[in-house]
């Protein structure tokens, strides 16, 4: 599903000028000096900083396994892939890991145009905002993972840009990420006459604006960083990105209380012992450390923030044990090759890792869970078996039989 928001586009239009001098006599046969010939203008200074989230989810061995993404989160504008492609099919046949919510930031001191490529050579784009090439739709599922997406956009520092909202959904997430001194971009997306949309565009293009550029997909490769859970609150984190990790810290949320540890940094190939956090901390407490974590990876104060607080109830809400790291550049360069032109004068990506596990005693209250369904599911097709025994006087049978249990249930008058 393509849902565009229309803005208009205004075009401007300049002349110049070529001028001649002459010399000083001015007189008839001598030469014409051309004018001095200005400096080439100083191409715009521009810088890009990227967040975003891998999430992955494992038992209490640590072996990650697919999920189901919360794949209604975001506003109807965005672009999605449908049906055998959506994210929720990806993730469920062949994913292991749901990139979530990457936005790439400009800034600009003056209007400047660029062409962004953000490859995905083991995964699958899945959601995107503005208007993209690529990714490939139908008839790829079956397809070995590897995607790519392209945006060609203008910046326009310094303007007042009106940005898309669902009607009646003020409260998403998605707009958090906003709230930073970003410059507004732009995308033009042509509308051909077979497109069968609005008449008044045909021919024509719309323009769709953002503060950023936005993107998510499914990727086909092990977490960065693994936990094991060992039983009474122990867990050995295990660090398999080669690269550095920071910004490591677990997460508890149990009964609706948090509670959080930082576990330190962890060098490539680096073990390390720890103890889940008991109930006591807070949100604030959480998010602050977070935000201070983000922005001695290079993103700036209000980007952090943003970050931050679009996942505030993701991270520190949902019930669950969880590790939060930021993923070493190295590994983010080589899961997603990020291609900018012009190049940036200063490229900041920082990514997120949160790995979700479960505990042995976890897993051992699912088993019983389990066996519980299992047992009342034998018991339902044993007493179902019975009825039917009666044959075409079953379902009466059970009608009455309901009325009579029904009556002698009833509270006596």
């Amino acid at each position: 599903m393509r849902t565009f928001l229309v803005a208009a586009v205004v075009c401007g239009a300049g002349a110049g000028a070529h001028l001649l001098t002459r010399g000083a006599a001015g007189g008839p046969g001598e030469a014409v000096a051309p004018a001095p010939v200005p400096p080439p203008a100083a191409p715009p200074r521009l810088v890009a900083h990227e967040w975003g989230t891998f999430t992955s989810f494992s038992g209490a061995d640590g072996v990650a396994v697919g999920f189901s993404p919360n794949n209604t989160d975001l506003p109807q504008f965005v672009y999605f892939q449908e049906n055998q492609l959506s994210k929720v099919n990806r993730l469920r046949v062949d994913g292991l890991v749901s990139m979530e919510t990457p936005v790439i930031y400009f800034y600009a001191d003056k209007e400047t145009r660029a062409s962004v490529k953000v490859d995905f050579p083991r995964g699958w784009i899945t959601e995107w905002y503005p208007f993209a090439a690529g990714p490939p739709g139908a008839g790829q599922l079956a397809k070995p993972a590897g995607q790519s997406i392209r945006w060609d956009l203008k910046l326009t520092p310094g303007e007042s840009a009106a940005f898309p909202r669902d009607r009646n959904d003020r409260d998403n997430h998605y707009y958090h990420a906003r709230e930073t001194a970003a410059a507004p971009l732009q995308v033009e997306v042509g509308e051909p006459d077979e497109n069968g949309g609005n008449p008044e565009l045909r021919g024509g293009t719309v323009v769709q604006r953002e503060k950023f550029l936005f993107y998510r997909g499914v990727g086909a490769f092990p977490p960065p960083v693994t936990v094991r859970a060992l039983g009474g609150d122990k867990v050995r984190v295990v660090n398999n990105s080669g690269g550095r990790v920071t910004g490591a810290v677990l997460v508890a949320v149990r009964g609706g209380t948090l509670g959080f540890r930082p576990v330190g940094d962890l060098d490539a190939g680096a073990e390390v012992a720890a103890d889940l956090p008991a109930a006591g901390g807070t949100r604030a407490e959480l998010a602050a450390f977070l935000v201070k974590e983000l922005t001695a990876a290079g993103l700036y104060a209000d980007e952090a923030r943003a970050m931050v607080k679009s996942w505030d109830a993701a991270w520190f809400g949902e019930e669950g044990t969880r590790l939060l790291y930021l993923v070493p550049r190295s590994k983010t360069d080589e899961l997603l090759p990020l291609t900018i032109d012009p190049k940036p004068a200063e490229l900041v990506r920082v990514l997120v890792g949160r790995h979700d596990f479960l505990t042995p005693e976890q897993e051992a209250s699912a088993d019983a869970t389990v066996a519980r369904v299992r047992a009342a599911e034998a018991e339902l097709n044993a007493a179902r078996a019975e009825l039917a025994r009666l044959g075409r006087f079953a379902a009466e049978a059970q009608r009455a039989a309901a009325n009579r249990l029904d009556a002698k249930a009833a509270p006596q008058k």
